[in-house]
């Protein structure tokens, strides 16, 4: 766990959790265009802030820009999002790309000695990306000024597979072990951002030259822990603003329609890959919130219970009002990536930029999973802006749904706001 920081009588702390996703980042920087300016006039912008993969980048963005009003801090982050593109995030796949990875995947094949092949794509153009974004002596001005109560972000250690958590403005001291999580105190940087959207089989390996046990190789955060909520109660966060870039909508298949079907293939496989560990235990978290608010409010939880809690050194069970902006239905990102790809990319047009012709045909040609695995790495411009569209209106429609002494937090299984069909 963490332990408590101390805090004046009253006072609460707003928590930030940024899932990952790839260019779908762009969803959730339009969804927070429209909450933080809203919850700044409401005197709750948060200040603990915790992302995964592209949410770390998201996040050590707000992190630099604590110190701003919040209207000047998202119109900053809209303008990066609006100059995104896949030159800025990989290098070019059919002219740089393509021939070195032959020839690395051959060597492998064939067990060359010392060639191997680190990953499909090339994300070095990220680093400089990531330095024209952040200022990282920033983040920690804004720590120490109190502007920020502290940024963490989710990295995978390759050496023991378990979730790291980076964290910036906790001494070692305020910071023990969790079950699968380490807390790691640093000077956040750009490598960890760059590990924890380190991809598997897409991105290499990051090093991460850590103190102790904690420096090594990193992958994604998101092949643990994509959404960390987790974490950003550890950091003892009392309300929870939680941004996803897919629905936790249950998708229900008729067994008959699927007779005469063709056999699912790579990218089928892929997708089932991404919903287990992206969008399952993000469904599976954000209802244990729900269920724990509704024992909490009510009483509902024994005395063994909160002793336990206090006995660990824990704080006792406790409501956590949250806001969780989402799609509303599942793969509508998806349908999004593969409509602009047809409009802008489809027949002839492919030719005029064979990397996202190459890039498709990876990620499973025309098939029907092909828009959803396109979305995570299609950083093109009109779906990125699409994408921000999108996301705002899923916040203004969150602000509107929720009524009640507590809106626009809200308590309750997310179930019962949604419509119960999810």
């Amino acid at each position: 766990m963490v332990s408590p920081v101390a805090k004046k009588a009253g006072e609460e702390t707003i928590g930030l959790v940024i899932a990952g996703g790839g260019a779908r980042g762009a969803y959730e920087a339009g969804a927070l265009s429209v909450l933080l300016p809203y919850l700044e006039e409401r005197g709750e912008r948060p200040t603990v802030l915790v992302g995964t993969s592209v949410g770390a980048m998201t996040a050590t963005y707000l992190a630099s820009v604590a110190h701003l009003g919040a209207p000047e801090a998202v119109a900053g982050l809209l303008e990066r999002w609006g100059e995104v593109s896949k030159a800025g995030v990989i290098r070019p796949i059919v002219r740089r790309q393509a021939p070195e990875t032959l020839i690395r995947f051959a060597g492998e094949f064939l067990g060359i000695p010392g060639v191997h092949l680190p990953g499909l794509l090339d994300p070095t153009p990220l680093t400089a990306t990531l330095d024209e974004w952040i200022d990282w002596r920033a983040i920690r001005r804004n720590v120490r000024s109190g502007a920020l109560d502290a940024i963490a972000v989710v990295a995978t250690a390759v050496s023991s597979a378990r979730s790291t958590v980076f964290v910036d403005g906790r001494t070692d001291e305020e910071l023990f072990g969790s079950y699968g999580i380490d807390y790691v105190p640093v000077r956040l940087g750009s490598d960890h951002v760059r590990a924890s959207g380190a991809i598997p089989a897409f991105f290499p390996a990051v090093w991460v030259d850590s103190p102790g046990e904690a420096r090594g190789w990193y992958y994604d955060g998101g092949t643990r822990l994509n959404t960390p909520i987790k974490p950003i109660l550890d950091l003892d966060a009392d309300r929870l603003v939680l941004l996803a870039t897919d629905s936790i909508e249950r998708t229900r298949v008729d067994p008959r329609s699927q007779a005469g079907r063709r056999t699912p293939d790579f990218a089928d496989g892929a997708l089932e890959f991404l919903q287990a560990t992206l969008i399952d235990p993000l469904m599976h978290d954000v209802r244990m919130i729900g269920k724990i608010n509704l024992l909490a409010v009510d009483g509902g939880l024994s005395p063994t219970a909160v002793a336990y809690q206090e006995d660990r050194g824990k704080r006792p069970y406790r409501p956590i009002p949250f806001m969780f902006v989402a799609p509303d239905s599942r793969g509508a990102l998806g349908d999004l990536a593969a409509e602009v790809f047809r409009k802008r990319y489809g027949g002839i047009r492919g030719l005029l930029s064979p990397d996202f012709t190459v890039l498709t045909r990876l990620l499973g040609g025309q098939g029907a999973s092909h828009g959803e695995l396109l979305s995570y790495l299609f950083f093109e411009h009109d779906f990125i802006e699409g994408l921000i569209e999108m996301g705002a209106e899923d916040a203004r429609s969150w602000l509107e749904r929720v009524d009640g002494p507590e809106a626009p937090w809200y308590l309750k299984p997310v179930d019962q706001l949604l419509g119960g069909s999810h």
